[in-house]
């Protein structure tokens, strides 16, 4: 297990859907169980200006939960301040930044034994002006976990996103079907339904404050192992 990296890249079907969640969660059970890990998170929207300096609110989370052993600045390459679409923020900042920029930047990063990557946005948002989140993972050749919030319209996003892996190529470690808000409607059941459908491994979680709780994480970090 030590010689060889295991990778994974942590999607979404969209925004606010639980992805830093998952990758904070991911990361602190990896360290329990006595392995060194690497997040990276490629760029980063709607950071917060300090002293001139722009602050990074989901990379900071992984810089705290690895003891600040990995420069944050290794963590988390591009940030920007403005809350949009990651290349949006490149053209408007005059910037240039490309796929194999993001590529780059990644091999910087410690040889640990896992190396987690949280993309910004949806599967299908654009991070550069020659792709998207989905770009990178395929041109990294990549496995990848989904994370899906499990409301009304969950089916619909969790298939399309399905459709658009396959079209890629790309595996499918497991899909998370994320509970933030715990009052679901009366008969609805994400989960039974998206099982028929796929037999991609579905776990659900609920959303807890504490993510350390969490018990599915200890499926979800089995499956990685396996992957």
């Amino acid at each position: 297990m030590r010689n060889k990296i295991k990778k994974v890249f942590i999607t979404g079907s969209g925004t606010s859907v639980g992805k830093t969640y998952l990758t904070c969660g991911l990361i602190d059970l990896i360290i329990k169980k006595g392995f060194k890990v690497s997040p990276y998170k490629p760029i980063e929207t709607g950071c917060k200006k300090i002293n001139n300096k722009l602050i990074p609110n989901d990379s900071k989370k992984f810089y705290k939960l690895v003891n600040k052993g990995i420069d944050i600045e290794l963590i988390n390459p591009y940030r920007f301040q403005q809350p949009i679409s990651p290349n949006r923020a490149i053209q408007l900042s005059r910037k240039k930044i490309n796929i194999k920029n993001y590529i780059e930047k990644v091999k910087k990063l410690p040889k640990n034994d896992f190396l987690i990557i949280e993309g910004a946005g949806g599967l299908c948002s654009p991070i550069s002006s020659d792709g998207l989140n989905i770009d990178l993972i395929k041109k990294m050749n990549l496995k990848t976990i989904l994370v899906v919030k499990d409301e009304i319209g969950a089916i619909n996003n969790t298939l399309l996103n399905i459709e658009m892996l396959k079209k890629y190529k790309i595996g499918v470690i497991a899909i998370i079907l994320n509970r933030i808000i715990l009052k679901q409607p009366v008969g609805m059941n994400n989960l039974l339904e998206i099982r028929s459908y796929t037999t991609i491994p579905i776990i659900q979680m609920l959303n807890y404050k504490n993510y350390s709780n969490v018990k599915p994480l200890n499926s979800v970090f089995k499956l990685l192992l396996q992957s």
